[in-house]
This record gives C-alpha cells, sequence and structure tokens, in this order.
C-alpha cells in the first residue's frame, strides 16, 4: 500500500470522502501532507473563519489515522499545477488524492490529474463530489480497459502489490464480442484472474467519461482503476474537455495508475503475435507483425519480446525477420490438452500487449487453412472437437492476425477461441515474396510436415484450393470432404514408418521415400566422361532404353545421342524418349524439335511430349513442367542427373577452343550426374511409365530389381503442385547437418533455404557454396560476347548469397584455368554451374534434378537420388576440393563485391515481382 501521500482539498468541501477514499488505499500511511485551496489562504494553526470550518475535521482524521512520521500543510488560494507537482516532488509522495475541488474548474482540475499522472508518473486518485463519505462494505474494482489490453501490464502490477478485490469488472468501450475475448486473454496472461465480466460500453469520446463512471456505479464498484498507458495524448485532451465534469461528479472513486511508457502517437502502428503448439522439445514458434493505419501489415524491426503467462514474465526472447522462438523449457508446465494465455511485449512499444495461446495438443491437430469461408463447417468441427484439435493455418500476412482472428470468429462462433498459427513462422521463409499464392495449398502441407516432424499427430489437413496436394503419410481433404465425415469422428492419422532415428523420420516424411538398400552408385562431374559413358550404356542395352529430359538441343552433342539411340532401336532395343514440350521446343504453339522429330522417325524410336501447351496458357500450365532427367538402360541401371540432352552439359572444358570473342553458348557448364544399379531403378523405372502414359503412350510391366551392391540410397521424387518432396528432403538435410555443408547450384537460393543455412552456420556448421556465373566470363570480369540480360541473372543468384556469406558461409565463384588451345589472355574462366549437389557432413549426398529456387521447390517435377554412404560421400568431397581450390573464394570485403552490394539487393528485392 502507499506509504507518503499528497492530498489535495477544497478547503470548504466535506472532507470525509476524502479520507475514506485515501485509507483504502493507505490504511498506515508514513506520511501525509495536505495542500487545501481557499480564496481565504490562511495557515492551517491560524484561527479559521466560518468557511474553513470543515478543515478541523480533515486535521482530526489525519491524526486519528496515526501517520507514523508527520503530517505536513499548506493552504493556497488557487490551483496551480506547477506548484503542486513542486509539493509532490519536494515530499516524495507516491500517491496524490484529488478532492473535489468546488471553487476550480473541472478543466483545470482534470489538467492537474492528468499531468500527475502521465507527466510526473505518480498515483492520483480522484475523488469525487458524490463518492461515499464512508467505507464501502464490498471490495469490488471496475477497470477502465482499453480494447486492445494496453495499461492492463500497469493493472497488474498494482493488483500484485495490493490485495486482490472480492469481484473485478472490466469496462471498455463498444468493440466486437471477440476483442472481448482478446481482452480476457492479455488479462488471464498477466494474472488477472479475477476478471468476471468484461462490458462494453457504447458512448463516443465526447462521452466516455459518463460511460464508465455510469457502469461502474451500476456495478456497485468502490473503486475505479484507469491506466494512463492507455490513454494517448489526444484522447487526454478529449477527457480534459469533456470528461472533467464527470470526474469532479463522480460517485466512484478513479485511481489513474501512472504512465510508465512514453507518449503515444495519435496514430500508433500495433502489433500482434500468433498462437502457436507447445510440442516435446520443440520451440515453439511465433509470427510478429507490425500493422499500421491503413491497415498494412509489415516486419517489426529486430527487438526483445517479453512473454507474460499467469501474472509472471517467462522471459524476453530475440526475435527477427518477423519470428521467433521461445525456449520449449518456458512451456514445460503446460499439462497435455491444456490451452494457455499468453501476452507480449515490445520492447518498442511496450504500450500495448498482444494475446495469443499456446496448445500443447492432447488429441491430433486437423489443421484448416484460416480462408476456409463456409460457415457451416462450425458444426462439423464442434462435433469433431472430442477427438481433434481443429487449428487455423494462416499461409500468408496480406490479411493482418486480427482480421484472421474477427473473420473466424463471426463465421465460427460457437468454436469459443479459434487457434491461429502462422505458416511462415513455421516454415521460416520470412513471408518471401517469391512464393507465391499459386502455392497456398503446398505450404499448407509443408506445416503439417514440420508439425509432423516435431512429433505432432495430425488428423487431417484441410484447404480450400482445388488442387489438393498429396502426401504418402498425411491426409489431405476439402471443406466439403470435412463436412462428409461421420459426426464427431475425426479421421485417424495416417501410419507413418517407423524409422532408427529423428534424421531418418524427418527425411521419410519430407520426401516420402524410404531408404534401400542393395545398390551400386558412382558419380561423375566431368562432362566428357559422362556423355561417353552414356553412350556405352545405350550401346550396350538389350531390351530397353527410356530417357526423360528437359531440355533437347539440336546440336552435335545431340546428334551423337540420337545416332546411338538409332542403333539401339536397330538391333531391336525399345526406345522411349520423353522431352519437356515447352523447353524441348516440340510440340507447343506448333512449334517442333527437328532433332526429336529425326528420332521419331526411327522404328522402334517413340518420342513423346510432356504437357504441350497451345493457345493462351495458364500460369500453371507454363510453370508446372517436368524438370528430371533420368535415363533407364534394361530397368538394371540408371542416370540420375542434371544434364539435359546438349552440348553444354556434355562437353568437356578441354574439347573446346575458346578465344575473347567466343559466343557465350560455347563455355561448357559444371554438372553432374549418378549412376546407378539396385532396386531404386524399379521405382525409376514406375515414374517414367506414370509420365510416358500421362502423355498418351502404351504402359508395359515393370519388374522389381534385385540388390546390385551394398550402398543404401533414397529416391525422391516432386510431382509438381502436389507436393514438395525435394525442398523438404533438401531442408532436412540441411538441419541435420553437424559439421559441413557444400552446396554446388546456381539458381537463386529459395530464402527458406537461405535462412536454413544462415542457422546451420549459427550452429557451427562450415557452410561452403559453389556458383556459377550465369553470363560465363574471363579475367577482370570480361564477358564472353552475347546473353547480356544475364547478368540480372546473376545479381539475383548473388543477392541471395550475400546474407549466407554475412552470417560466415564461404562462397566460390566456380573458375577454370586456360585448357589447351585457349586463348592465353582469357587467363581464368568463369563458367555457369548447371549442378545440383549437397552434402551433408559425410552422412548423405544429394544429386539430381532438383535446385535451391522456388520454381524447383514448388512447381516443378523432380528427381533427387540421396545416397546414405559415408566412402561416397568423401569420394565426392575429394572430387569438389580441386574444383573449390581454383575457384575465386568471395571476399565480402572485397571493393567490387561491395560496389555491387546495393545493385544485387536491388535486384532480390524485385526480381520476384518483375518476373513472377
Amino acid at each position: 500500500m502507499f506509504r507518503r501521500l499528497l492530498i489535495l482539498f477544497d478547503a470548504s468541501a466535506n472532507p470525509e470522502q476524502v479520507l475514506t477514499a485515501a485509507r483504502r488505499l493507505a490504511p498506515a500511511p508514513e506520511s501525509v501532507h495536505l495542500y487545501g485551496l481557499s480564496p481565504e489562504r490562511r495557515d492551517l494553526e491560524a484561527p479559521r473563519p466560518p468557511s474553513l470550518t470543515s478543515l478541523d475535521r480533515l486535521w482530526d482524521g489525519v491524526r486519528e489515522w496515526r501517520v507514523e512520521t508527520g503530517i505536513g500543510h499548506q493552504l493556497e488560494d488557487h490551483l496551480s499545477t506547477d506548484a503542486v507537482t513542486r509539493t509532490a516532488r519536494q515530499h516524495g509522495s507516491e500517491l496524490v488524492v484529488v478532492g473535489p475541488l468546488l471553487a476550480t474548474s473541472p478543466r483545470a482540475r482534470v489538467s492537474a490529474i492528468l499531468a500527475l499522472a502521465m507527466r510526473e508518473r505518480l498515483h492520483v486518485l480522484s475523488v469525487g463530489a458524490h463518492c461515499p463519505a464512508t467505507p464501502s462494505p464490498t471490495s469490488r474494482l471496475a477497470i477502465a480497459a482499453a480494447p486492445d489490453g494496453r495499461g492492463l501490464a500497469s493493472v497488474a502490477d498494482f493488483l500484485a502489490k495490493h490485495a486482490p478485490p472480492a469481484e473485478l469488472i472490466a469496462l471498455t468501450i463498444s468493440e466486437a464480442p471477440e476483442k472481448a475475448g482478446e481482452l480476457q486473454t492479455i488479462s488471464r496472461a498477466l494474472g488477472v484472474a479475477e476478471t468476471l465480466r468484461i462490458e462494453p460500453l457504447s458512448r463516443g469520446p465526447m462521452g466516455r467519461a459518463e460511460a464508465f463512471e455510469e457502469a461502474a456505479r451500476r456495478w456497485g464498484a468502490d473503486l475505479m482503476l484507469v491506466a494512463t498507458d492507455a490513454v494517448d495524448d489526444m484522447y487526454a485532451r478529449l477527457i480534459g474537455v469533456f470528461g472533467a465534469k464527470a470526474l469532479q461528479e463522480a460517485y466512484v472513486p478513479t485511481l489513474l495508475l501512472p504512465r510508465t511508457l512514453p507518449s503515444a502517437p495519435l496514430f500508433e502502428e500495433r502489433y500482434a503475435v500468433s498462437d502457436s503448439l507447445v510440442l516435446s522439445g520443440h520451440a515453439p514458434r511465433f509470427a510478429v507483425e507490425q500493422v499500421g493505419f491503413l491497415p498494412t501489415v509489415t516486419v517489426p524491426p529486430p527487438g526483445v519480446l517479453t512473454a507474460f503467462e499467469g501474472g509472471a514474465p517467462l522471459g524476453g526472447a530475440q526475435h527477427q525477420g518477423g519470428a521467433v522462438a521461445l525456449p520449449a523449457s518456458w512451456f514445460a508446465h503446460i499439462q497435455t490438452g491444456h490451452t494457455r494465455a499468453l501476452a507480449f511485449a515490445f520492447d518498442s512499444a511496450a504500450r500495448q500487449l498482444a494475446p495469443c495461446h499456446v496448445l500443447a495438443p492432447e488429441r491430433p491437430l486437423l489443421l484448416i487453412d484460416s480462408h476456409v469461408t463456409q460457415a457451416a463447417l462450425q458444426e462439423t468441427l464442434t462435433s469433431l472437437e472430442d477427438t481433434c484439435h481443429p487449428v487455423f493455418i494462416r499461409l500468408r500476412d496480406s490479411e493482418p492476425l486480427d482480421a484472421h482472428r474477427d473473420r473466424l470468429h463471426k463465421l465460427m462462433p460457437g468454436l469459443g477461441t479459434p487457434l491461429l498459427i502462422d505458416a511462415s513462422a513455421w516454415l521460416e521463409d520470412v513471408r518471401a515474396d517469391d512464393v507465391p499464392r499459386q502455392v497456398d495449398a503446398q505450404r499448407l502441407l509443408r506445416v503439417a510436415i514440420r508439425l509432423a516432424m516435431a512429433g505432432a499427430a495430425i488428423s487431417a489437413v484441410v484447404t480450400r484450393d482445388e488442387h489438393k496436394p498429396v502426401h504418402p503419410f498425411l491426409r489431405t481433404l476439402t471443406p466439403n470432404e470435412l463436412m462428409l465425415l461421420p459426426d464427431g469422428h475425426a479421421p485417424a492419422p495416417l501410419p507413418i514408418p517407423d524409422e532408427p532415428d529423428t534424421f531418418s523420420r524427418e527425411l521419410t516424411l519430407a520426401g516420402g521415400g524410404r531408404c534401400v538398400g542393395g545398390h551400386t552408385i558412382d558419380f561423375e562431374l566431368d562432362n566428357a566422361s559422362a556423355r561417353e559413358a552414356v553412350i556405352a550404356a545405350i550401346d550396350g542395352a538389350r531390351s530397353t532404353i527410356h530417357w526423360q529430359c528437359y531440355i533437347v538441343e539440336d546440336d552435335a552433342v545431340t546428334a551423337r545421342f540420337a545416332e546411338a539411340l538409332k542403333r539401339a532401336a536397330a538391333r531391336g532395343v525399345r526406345v522411349r524418349l520423353l522431352a519437356d514440350a515447352l523447353y524441348s521446343g516440340h510440340d507447343s504453339f506448333g512449334a517442333m524439335n527437328p532433332a526429336l522429330v529425326h528420332l521419331s522417325e526411327t522404328p522402334d524410336v517413340e518420342v513423346r511430349a510432356i504437357a504441350p501447351l497451345s493457345g493462351l496458357p495458364s500460369l500453371q500450365a507454363l510453370k508446372q513442367r517436368n524438370h528430371r532427367k533420368f535415363i533407364l538402360i534394361d530397368t538394371e541401371q540408371a542416370f540420375v542427373t542434371g544434364r539435359n540432352m546438349g552440348a553444354p552439359y556434355y562437353t568437356g572444358f578441354g574439347e573446346v577452343t575458346l578465344r575473347r570473342t567466343s559466343d557465350y553458348r560455347e563455355v561448357p557448364w559444371l554438372d553432374c550426374g549418378a549412376r546407378l544399379s539396385g532396386p531404386l531403378v524399379s521405382e525409376l523405372e514406375r515414374a517414367f511409365l506414370a509420365e510416358w502414359t500421362r502423355a498418351g503412350g502404351a504402359a508395359w510391366p515393370v519388374r522389381d530389381v534385385p540388390p546390385a551392391g551394398s550402398m543404401s540410397a533414397r529416391l525422391v521424387l516432386h510431382e509438381g503442385l502436389q507436393d514438395t518432396h525435394t525442398l523438404d528432403t533438401q531442408l532436412a538435410l540441411i538441419r541435420h547437418a553437424r559439421s559441413r555443408l557444400v552446396l554446388v547450384n546456381t539458381f537463386p537460393l529459395l530464402l527458406e533455404l537461405q535462412n536454413a543455412l544462415v542457422a546451420a552456420l549459427h550452429r557451427g556448421v562450415r557452410v561452403e557454396v559453389l556458383f556459377g556465373s550465369v553470363r560465363p566470363h574471363y579475367g577482370q570480369q570480361e564477358h564472353f560476347p552475347g546473353g547480356t540480360l544475364r547478368e540480372v541473372a546473376d545479381r539475383y543468384v548473388r543477392s541471395r548469397l550475400d546474407a549466407v556469406i554475412d552470417a560466415g558461409g564461404i562462397a566460390y565463384e566456380f573458375a577454370m584455368p586456360p585448357a589447351p588451345g585457349w586463348e592465353p589472355e582469357l587467363e581464368r574462366v568463369f563458367p555457369h554451374v548447371h549442378a545440383k549437389l549437397l552434402v551433408s557432413d559425410t552422412t548423405a549426398v544429394a544429386v539430381g534434378s532438383a535446385n535451391l529456387d522456388v520454381t524447383a521447390a514448388y512447381w516443378e517435377s523432380e528427381a533427387l537420388l540421396v545416397v546414405h554412404d559415408t566412402p561416397f560421400a568423401e569420394r565426392m568431397l575429394s572430387a569438389l576440393a580441386p574444383l573449390l581450390a581454383r575457384s575465386r573464394r568471395i571476399d565480402r570485403d572485397d571493393s567490387q563485391w561491395r560496389a555491387e552490394a546495393e545493385q544485387r539487393a536491388w535486384v532480390g528485392r524485385n526480381w520476384p515481382s518483375l518476373v513472377g
């Protein structure tokens, strides 16, 4: 309770009501200073005129109070805020009690009250003319609350230090019912557990003080709390103009809690935090956002969040990039199946608290796109609550969290407080601009995959999109399919195969492929050797050759492959060739690829185009292409590669004569592929068959291939907009690296992969990236003729590497020394790198067609071979070592690299919107 008081009173007014109100808050004060106002200013010990006889009762009442150290006094003839302030400072007053000042204008009185509370940061008790003169037999407290919870931290602090009331009523301005729920959430998080009811008030700003007073009186409150942290400067002026009389004439004493924060701007940006889940041993993740006046959502600047739960601060955690992960240990006390209220305070705007909830799931989770709009879904979800936890997922921040919550409340009021988590917080993709709306269904499924990796049981995923994503171990439903389920019976989670360790389990969930033994696997980084190995395999084929390709060039290298295929067909080998219709320029928009036309005219050679285009194609038709590249020989051996059919991919660096005048297309590329024998060849054969029949070809039986070695591997196949298997596999490999990661790729990093690499660096992993030049150059940044626009792509690729380099990653620009026959003035040549390689420690190597960009992650179909074999990984690292050694290591302090940083950053920000 308060120990040092200043009592500001009207010397001619009844003092009992002032004493009654003051004694409640200060039953045993240390000192009291009386500050009386009277036009007949007198010393308090002098004879009193009749107009001042009430001072005797106040003086005697204070003496009976048994003040410990003494009573001070003074009498002034007018109200001076500055004089009262000086007196309060001089006496170290903790509480200023302001009685009804009948001889003073109400506006002057309220101006002094607001100055003491907001500028001087003192507790101020305003006692109105109609406040009771006798103690109340009850203990009923009213709170004048802001609907967004601003100021409740001060209320919680006050209640923690004073005897709790028997009953607590929160009064707030008129808001939708869901706002009352947010106020309850913040109250519980701050430990204000006595809140029994929240009453919204309908009056506007000019009548707000009267509305609060009337409601407090109606509920029989004997004290009203007002947190000045919830009052911005404009509202304070409105109180001074329109609420002064209400405070002067009040029936209920009002305690203004002092301002603890800087003055609030008129249009202050508000903050919001998503809900989250507590999963055993995993840090709950929250989205953090700033919402402007319009409202527009922005990522707040990095800072510290302080979390409150049950009245106690859990601790502070750094938020950055629109997300924060809190330590799992903070939530160890939450019982399974329970939801707890949290409130977050922001260091940059602690005046307001952002409410949210955390759930420790007991039942399986039903994950629902928060834009599912069927109001009829409420009845289904209500009936399923006993068998699952409905959880809504916000997939992008085009709409603020508060707006999502409001819409869910209106659509489904019977669900109480819907749990709303944010996809970006769990996927760590920083709400990337390069991830378009068309892939929302995949991102929803990916949230389910991440939660399943963390141990959550997933009943189903409910998407609003027409194209449902698919997963072998997670069920996907449309809203209509969900509503057809039997009442009260949520689908049981699909079984997930047992795996020996967490890493294997995550890889299985990521790609749906099991690790299979019994293989012989090798790789080839040299283009010429790879070409000759393919031709030799074709020449040795006995029954079938199946080749799937993305791009087929009409050049001399393709002609060599075509001749080998025709020789095989002449021996009676059945040759089937699949090529992407758009990128091979075959059977789309009336164009035909001459090389493929020539091959198709050969007996026993059948050529089919994947997804031909005509007319005005949709964005999905243009982007959802098949990017796989593999060759199958007799269903016994396979090449899984990044190489297309053509000279850039299968020409050795020593097989060309380069001059400074050479066209950029004459410079070969660095690429890589793997050759394997064993059971996974059958899976590749079935994948080829599926695409072949979709293209109109006839089916054939596929046999199982017996073991052909001792190596283990898994095949990861990504099917366009149906899944994200290769992306999730790449992320799992990065997340589980403990010592070293080596990536060979030139495509621009998806921001989620960029963040994963930065996180790996932060935990001490050595990260090395070998990238190439989309527009090849030589010497000191001299470009070969042609391909000028490719420089923009180079800047985009490098812009996505900047964050990795800044975090301590090592980046190399691939370079080749002059080969015999090259012009000596070239010095070093910097070619394009087309290989798609990822080495995780010495435990896994991923090789295939999958790049590290958004197109490969979401749109295009890909094939990725993951080899789990330490000797294989060591051989790969040994083969890469000389390539890294001869390349140019990027020095982030290099003047040229720094000079281009701004250009790279501009391209990185604007490329997605420029090119889609």
